[in-house]
């Protein structure tokens, strides 16, 4: 039996990609180490181009909608709005270490005070208990030992925690160092891409068009341009449908005289960039620091919670996110699953914007298939 061309280069195409899935497999570990070089190498690269089309989201949108009105800027135009959403960056960083922060640091001191006075007080609740429950004194004796003996547990482990901070001081000096030197970096290449994205982008076709035939660069870049739209529709979605709820809930806190209502809703409206479970993250933070103020309030503003969030996931979020990356819900929960347990909150944000370009893609390539076997339409109902 003789095999054509095309055969044999299944055939080959199969067993190689047999063998180097047993050799992954086999060598896992090699694999790891190898990918965790490669990162050393290029992770500046990788961040510095995440950065880029991140930023190059809002640059885009401040440079064609608001600055081509005024021509006479001429090639100025890109910096102002590079500056521009700069200074929109900044400003979120600024509301999140400056409101944010502070008060979780003082809302912890406070849980530490009333802790200190629960603690103090702790015998004569003991005694109290013990008053109505007709225990005996040996036993509240031993409830007393067991409490002293709690209270010890806790301060040897926070001086073994105390100790391990300052041995592993120099290492954490060193990796804040590192970390700021591959930010700086890693934050010059994303200048460079941004300023020069048509150069970049001539030069990359230029490379496909050498590399491959035409239609399968074609195919490529059409691709390519598919995952960029999906992906600046998706970032832009989630940020819109993130100040919208943060908004929400400072107006709903402040009408029914909530405490913290810019802290919990600049707090949503950050944590709500995460898809679908950063908004319950929020919630519990929020519920908390209500808690110690008025525990009553705490559990109003959970109901109110689950309200707004009614509202948010059946008509914002499809609106302004389900639209924009065309997923059915039953994918963009599995999006987040997957990508959470894949590579965390980077991961929810990148898989759903990527699992809409793959639905996309196969859901045309399976309209061509249908097409092409001419398969009646009642078939298909």
């Amino acid at each position: 039996m003789e095999f054509s061309k095309k055969q044999i280069k299944t055939i080959s195409g199969i067993v190689f990609g047999a063998i180097l899935f047993y050799f992954l497999l086999k060598e896992f570990r090699l694999v790891l180490s190898g990918v965790s070089y490669l990162w050393s190498v290029f992770g500046v690269f990788v961040i510095g181009g995440a950065m880029a089309f991140i930023i190059n989201v809002p640059m885009t949108f401040i440079e064609k909608h608001y600055l081509s009105r005024f021509r006479h800027i001429g090639k100025a135009k890109r910096p102002l709005a590079f500056v521009m959403t700069l200074i929109m960056v900044i400003t979120v960083i600024y509301l999140v270490m400056f409101i944010v922060v502070p008060e979780l640091i003082d809302t912890l001191q406070l849980l530490v005070v009333q802790m200190q006075q629960i603690y103090d007080r702790l015998p004569q609740i003991v005694a109290d208990i013990s008053a109505k429950l007709n225990l005996t004194e040996e036993t509240v004796k031993s409830l007393q030992i067991e409490w002293s003996n709690i209270s010890e547990t806790v301060i040897k482990a926070v001086q073994e925690i105390a100790g391990g901070i300052v041995s592993s001081s120099t290492n954490l000096i060193g990796s804040v160092v590192n970390a700021i030197t591959q930010f700086i970096l890693a934050f010059i290449f994303c200048i460079y891409i941004l300023f020069s994205k048509e150069k970049l982008g001539r030069a990359c076709k230029r490379m496909l068009y050498a590399a491959f035939k035409e239609q399968i660069a074609d195919d490529i870049i059409s691709v390519l341009h598919l995952t960029g739209r999906t992906f600046s529709r998706f970032l832009s979605g989630q940020c819109l449908e993130a100040v919208i709820l943060g908004i929400m809930f400072i107006i709903a806190m402040t009408v029914f005289r909530m405490p913290y209502a810019l802290l919990v809703g600049v707090l949503i409206m950050v944590t709500a960039l995460i898809p679908i479970v950063g908004a319950f993250i929020g919630c519990i933070v929020g519920a908390f620091l209500i808690l110690m103020v008025n525990p009553v309030q705490a559990l109003w503003f959970v109901v109110m919670f689950l309200v707004i969030q009614q509202v948010e996931g059946n008509v914002i979020y499809p609106k302004v996110v389900g639209s924009s990356v065309g997923l059915p819900p039953i994918l963009v929960f599995a999006a987040v699953i997957v990508g959470g347990e894949l590579m965390g909150v980077a991961g929810m944000l990148v898989f759903i914007p990527l699992t809409s370009v793959c639905f996309t893609i196969g859901r045309a390539i399976i309209e061509i298939q249908i097409s092409k076997k001419k398969i009646p339409v009642e078939k298909l109902k």
